[in-house]
């Protein structure tokens, strides 16, 4: 069986909380009179500043550095620890990821194209694309925007140069969002133009373009946020991991900078690169300098720059602004109860180097700074997350340009504090009322309404957003009409989605057919979907293909849904092994679904450990898999108890499971208490397996109920079990029926179990058919009995 992905309205829901739809937004265009305007947020007043946005400069590209002789503190690769000989960046450990990094880089060729790397702050994201560049396009010039409305001069260079290049974009994310920023339109033409477009973003980054909320309705988003989702749907991201494995770890032991030692014995739960840029250091200072013996003044510089950072203002901050915030945390610490320092002292702290590698605050320009973005990261892994005080929301507003509101907005929403939504509704209210980009709006100031017990309103603006053209309103009401359970409604707007061309809701019309057991239109769907790039269509698709027979058909699917990161595609890719008896294969595609985090996953590596006759391995999958939380696993190691003759453990194993409304394990107690002799006990628990239509449960149940002396009681279960194929079943109904005189209900039974094979069922037959005076029919029967037993050995 090939494992299903839940229905539409649960499979926007990733593992972590986070939906797996591609998010929408809007466009902020806030308009202004002299420059700005002022806006009521409860009882604060925002004044939405609306300055221009500098202009782009790109010099010649032949001036462009070539990727040979790359400075790597200019690709943005993060200091160390300075040598005695002025040696500011270590030597290079291999990672494990440099091999696939490299080949995707080597197989764009001359042809153009883009690679997207992943992972935490400092966890050496940035190194490795220098080192993959500078290893595979040598010769290639690099261009680095400085801001992101350089992207268009720059391809308009490209274009007129004619010059082998890769366009070099670390923190992804800035170019995503700011004027002018990377769409997919854009990249397009940069690929078309033989440009090569590698890209890092850090992955508390990666979450704003990924939908998160109530179940079928994205989040408030922007128009930026909406085109930065789509180009990242164009990418097939590498993820660099924050820890180091014991392979790389290796590697590093055999260099001989003192750096890379000392970073390898001393950096514990950290990463190696973390260490090396001094990340855990400097957090547990900072952390340590909040109270009354530390540095609190300092501290509260620090805080008031990383939470202005947080709410999605662009730094660098005028030192006046930072200034200005530190004294409202210097205060909820406890003011000068801490006794802080002095604001000299406390900005020399706040700046100072550590380690010769950096400080918590970095200078851009003269009274300019900005966070250490280590410590930004560490603050939003918190659980939970500390929230941004009101103030600072209110100055990122009144301190933020046109074009950076909208980033704003989309933090503000995410934030979801009552003045924090308030400051994400005024940024969208007024572009609602004056029609400018009427969809978007609408649609954002909906699901807004929807997060704040609105949902009448939130429903209405669906409406007139989805009328306007926008898909993921459309996809939301027919979602929200599904939760309804007003199916008419649903597939009325899922159609209006599919219309507009919107991959989510071919994935829910192809699910919902496939529901109904209509697998050929689902196929159609899901196909149509899986074109367009819809992973779970894909994998459904592949499922449907796989079930039928044409493997061939379905296996390029699984693997294009495995490329894109669906995770139930690996799993179907070694359940397609497991059954065609590639037990190896198999189980490396099961521990990849198993790290991608379907834990089903172990529940069949622990079959292929049984198959293999390693029971003790089975049990570890499965006690694995229990772990987790899937139900069969219980019954499995119910099962395995019971055959080693440890009842008592398997009675725990098949409790634990029933709890769980496993099946196998409400049988397996009802088997073991029948096993037992507690036969009135063992029926209750069988009855509950017959409740879910389980043949098994109720073919013992009738046997326990016919011994019992319950024949009225037992028949039902007994005729349901046959009717579903137990051959017992059919003949306990054959004794039943004799004993009660009715031979014709007897014989009728007796038949279907002696066809099924049963030779005592054929000789039983034959004696019925006998007393009847049917001799003829008898005397057959009676040789097929003989057949049939020949047969079974």
């Amino acid at each position: 069986m090939v494992c299903t992905p839940c229905s539409p309205m649960e499979c926007d829901m990733t593992s972590d909380g986070e939906r797996d739809t591609p998010p929408a937004g809007v466009r902020n265009e806030i308009q202004s009179v002299h420059d700005s305007r002022v806006v009521q947020v409860g009882y604060a007043s925002i004044n939405v500043n609306s300055a221009p946005s500098g202009a782009a400069h790109v010099p010649d590209p032949h001036s462009w550095p070539l990727a040979s002789g790359w400075n790597p503190l200019a690709s943005g690769v993060h200091r160390a620890k300075e040598l005695p000989g002025g040696d500011i960046v270590p030597p290079y450990v291999e990672r494990d990821i440099d091999a696939d990094l490299r080949a995707r880089l080597s197989n764009l060729g001359d042809g153009g194209g883009w690679v997207l790397l992943v992972g935490h702050s400092t966890a050496g994201k940035t190194r490795a694309a220098f080192e993959a560049i500078r290893a595979v396009l040598p010769q290639h010039r690099v261009a680095t925007p400085l801001v992101s409305a350089d992207l268009g001069p720059i391809l308009g260079a490209v274009t007129t140069s004619g010059l082998r290049c890769v366009l070099w974009l670390d923190d992804l994310d800035e170019s995503l969002l700011g004027p002018g920023g990377l769409t997919e339109n854009l990249l397009t033409e940069f690929q078309r133009q033989g440009v090569i477009v590698f890209a890092t973003m850090r992955i508390q980054r990666l979450k704003t373009f990924i939908p998160r909320g109530h179940v079928g309705v994205s989040p408030s988003m922007t128009q930026a946020v909406r085109l930065g989702a789509r180009v990242l749907e164009m990418a097939q991201a590498v993820e660099i991991p924050r820890l180091w494995s014991g392979d790389e770890l290796r590697r590093a032991s055999g260099h001989r900078d003192e750096r890379i030692a000392d970073a390898v014995a001393h950096h514990g739960t950290y990463g190696v690169a973390e260490y090396l840029a001094a990340g855990p250091a400097i957090w547990a200072e900072w952390r340590r300098a909040i109270d009354v013996e530390g540095q609190p003044r300092g501290a509260a510089l620090v805080e008031a720059t990383i939470d202005l950072a947080r709410c999605g203002l662009p730094g660098p901050y005028d030192e006046s602004l930072i200034i200005e915030l530190h004294e409202h945390y210097l205060e909820a610490r406890g003011g000068y109860v801490l006794r802080p320092e002095s604001r000299e002292v406390a900005w020399t702290w706040a700046t100072e180097r550590r380690y010769g590698v950096t400080s918590p605050l970095l200078p851009v320009s003269p009274g300019h700074w900005k966070p250490f973005d280590y410590l930004v990261d560490g603050v939003e892994r918190l659980t939970p997350s500390p929230a941004v005080p009101d103030v600072v929301w209110k100055r990122a507003v009144e301190h933020a340009t046109s074009d950076q509101l909208m980033n704003i907005a989309i933090k503000a929403a995410e934030a979801a504090t009552e003045f924090s939504r308030q400051v994400a509704e005024i940024i969208w209210r007024p572009m609602v009322e004056s029609g400018a980009d009427g969809a978007l709006a609408t649609y954002n100031l909906g699901v807004l309404c929807m997060e704040t017990n609105r949902a009448d309103e939130g429903r209405e603006l669906f409406v007139q957003a989805a009328a306007a053209g926008e898909p993921m309103a459309a996809y939301n009401l027919g979602a929200l009409h599904g939760a309804d359970g007003d199916k008419a409604e649903e597939r009325k707007w899922m159609l209006e989605a599919v219309r507009m061309n919107y991959p989510p809701a071919f994935f829910s019309l192809g699910f919902d057919l496939e529901e109904q057991g209509d697998l050929e239109q689902a196929e159609i769907w899901y196909r149509r979907g899986a074109e367009l790039g819809e992973h779970r269509s894909a994998t459904n698709l592949g499922k449907i293909l796989s079930s039928a027979g044409r493997v061939d058909e379905a296996m390029p699917w699984f693997i294009f849904a495995n490329d894109e990161g669906d995770r139930y595609a690996a799993f179907n890719i070694g359940l397609f092994h497991h059954e065609a008896g590639r037990h190896e294969r198999a189980e490396h595609w099961y521990r990849v679904a198993l790290e991608r985090g379907v834990a089903e996953a172990a529940l069949s590596l622990g079959s292929l450990r049984v198959a293999a006759d390693d029971l003790a391995g089975a049990e570890k999958w499965f006690t694995q898999a229990a772990d987790a939380g899937v139900q069969d696993a219980f019954g499995r190691l119910g099962g395995l108890s019971a055959a080693a003759g440890d009842l008592v453990r398997a009675e725990s194993w098949f409790r634990a499971g029933a709890e769980r409304e496993d099946l196998t394990s409400i049988r397996g107690m009802g088997f073991l208490l029948n096993d037992a002799g507690q036969f009135e006990e063992a029926a209750l628990w069988l009855e509950r397996g017959a409740a879910l239509d389980d043949h098994l449960s109720m073919d013992v149940l009738g046997q326990i109920l016919h011994s019992l002396g319950r024949i009225d009681e037992a028949v039902p279960y007994l005729e349901k079990a046959a009717e579903m194929g137990s051959f017992d079943a059919m003949f306990n109904l054959g004794v039943i029926f004799v004993n009660r005189n009715d031979p014709v209900e007897a014989a009728r039974w007796y038949r279907m179990a002696a066809d099924g094979g049963d030779a005592e069922a054929a000789i039983n037959l034959a004696d019925v058919l006998f007393r009847d005076g049917q001799v003829a029919s008898a005397v057959w029967w009676a040789r097929r009995s003989r057949v049939l037993r020949a047969k079974a050995g």
